[in-house]
């Protein structure tokens, strides 16, 4: 690694900007780049005959296991290495599962042309990038970004979301990558001119020893999950009365009927508070992975704040050239017995009201990748995507992307959608900004990673909660179209609220009126 820090501070000596270093390696042979000794061990994720298997029994993903290590163990250590940033990401199934650690590189945005600004700064130094990979992550393209956006860049902002500006891309110091057909990890430095490069070798050399250390001290079993707490410990508000906020659907409702809108997506958010001590991301994201596998599970930690959340939908995938995106939209709660939950899939899938909100977003959907993408394709009909204590009506739609494109770009196009923000939208975003009264923050945004190759995977931030300390922000919305019930939509938002309630500890049967 030496000789690549030794060649970036020469390039930086002649082009006056620092220049990227990215190393990477296998995770099971890191005794490459860490200096582990032969009798330094990684701890297995679980005994022999519990392997490839969760704590409910359902399969562990593939990519966890096959490295003999757990990743939410690599999330946790952050901040006893010093590291206030970090980041968790996996995949639905958990085929492909990111950690990060620290901080290479920050870039930041703000604005309406944030998506640009980012894609300009990230393909300026990415180009000039000294990568070494033996081999190479085979899921991307080293060296990789991850990060997230803000909702509306021209909305009030408040000091909830402090430290989360209009657009954040960030290169981790360290990077787990698991996935087939092995696990890697890859170390990412920004070299100036100024720096000496064997007094930066000799600091990268003692990040690595304790980074090795923290992992060999690993418990070879994740510690149990915290039992359930009970309303009596928590405290829960809304920050807007359930009153006002169905009074802002049923005007919403008339503005539609008066021809203003087709559709506005309305959110609304509860504050929980702890009376017991903090709330912590691990926890919550262990409770996710077991109870939602199927999903986008996320975590972004930095300026002592954690947004995470467990998202059943993807906003764009991009690799190779080829993109997918799907619309996802119309929902219903899942049944207590089987019966009733075909019974309310069929509702679903026959109800009006949802299928009009659903075909609104596969038509914009279509529209925005037209400027991007040939060889636009799109299921004929909406099929179930049904998760843990909710379903959706779900169409995929796939593209080939124009050469010289990025999945950046396509961010622009494509955010935000009619599922979370509402059609034309430009109307619905203005009546958002008007009568909303909440600051979405990176709620209901685009989250996730972009490679050195314009390749990548962002979800919709929805099902998410911000913490700090003792106190959690979750939030929900609902698609208010014509025939919108303001109660109906209430109620939906309730249930919605579940999947983080549940991940913060509380009984699965608790919601928003247990703690009236």
């Amino acid at each position: 690694m030496l000789s690549l820090l030794t060649e970036a501070r020469e390039r930086a000596l002649r082009t006056r900007r620092p220049t990227l270093v990215s190393v990477s390696g296998p995770l099971t042979l890191a005794r490459h780049l860490l200096p582990f000794s032969e009798a330094h061990q990684l701890p297995a994720v679980e005994s022999a005959d519990a392997r490839g298997r969760s704590a409910n029994g359902t399969e562990r993903s593939t990519a966890a296991v096959s490295a003999g290590l757990d990743p939410l163990l690599c999330f946790a250590i952050g901040p006893s290495l010093g590291f206030t940033e970090r980041f968790y990401w996996q995949e639905p199934g958990g085929q492909q599962i990111l950690v990060g650690l620290g901080s290479a590189v920050t870039l930041e945005a703000q604005g309406p042309a944030r998506f640009r600004q980012l894609a300009g700064a990230w393909q300026r130094l990415a180009t000039e990038a000294l990568v070494a990979a033996k081999p190479a992550p085979a899921a991307h393209k080293q060296p990789l970004l991850f990060g997230g956006f803000a909702f509306d860049p021209e909305q009030p902002r408040s000091t909830l979301w402090e430290g989360f500006p209009d657009g954040l891309l960030l290169l981790p110091t360290f990077l787990f990558t698991f996935a087939a057909p092995e696990p890697t990890l890859t170390v990412n430095v920004l070299v100036s001119a100024e720096r000496d490069s064997l007094q930066l070798g000799g600091d990268i050399l003692a990040q690595l020893e304790a980074l090795a250390q923290a992992l060999i001290s690993l418990p070879g079993v994740p510690p149990p999950i915290p039992a359930a707490a009970t309303p009596s410990s928590l405290h829960l508000e809304p920050l807007l009365p359930p009153a006002v906020w169905m009074e802002q659907v049923a005007q919403v409702v008339r503005q539609i009927r008066l021809g203003a809108y087709e559709k506005v997506v309305l959110a609304r958010a509860v504050r929980l508070l702890r009376q017991d001590g903090s709330f912590e991301p691990e926890p919550a994201l262990r409770r996710l992975r077991e109870g939602y596998q199927e999903a986008y599970l996320f975590a972004f930690s930095r300026a002592g704040r954690c947004f995470l959340g467990a998202t059943p939908e993807r906003l764009v995938q991009a690799h190779g050239g080829a993109l997918e995106t799907m619309a996802l939209a119309g929902s219903a709660p899942r049944g207590r017995t089987p019966h009733e939950d075909e019974q309310r899939a069929c509702e679903l899938l026959r109800s009006s009201k949802n299928q009009r909100e659903h075909q609104i977003v596969v038509e914009m959907l279509r529209q925005a990748l037209d400027s991007l993408c040939i060889e636009i394709h799109s299921d004929p009909e909406p099929h179930l995507r049904r998760l843990k204590n909710i379903q959706h009506l779900e169409t995929r739609i796939t593209g080939r992307l124009q050469p010289g494109r990025s999945i950046l770009e396509a961010l622009e196009e494509l955010h935000p959608t009619p599922a979370v923000g509402g059609f034309p939208r430009a109307a619905a975003l203005a009546a958002i900004r008007a009568g909303e009264q909440l600051d979405r923050g990176w709620y209901a945004a685009p989250i996730g990673w972009v490679d050195a190759a314009g390749n990548g995977s962002f979800a919709v931030a929805l099902r998410s909660a911000l913490l700090r300390d003792h106190e959690a922000t979750l939030f929900a919305g609902g698609g208010i179209v014509a025939d919108s019930d303001p109660a109906s939509e209430y109620a939906e938002t309730r249930w919605k609220f579940r999947a983080m309630l549940g991940a913060l500890g509380v009984e699965e049967d608790d919601d928003e009126s247990s703690f009236r």
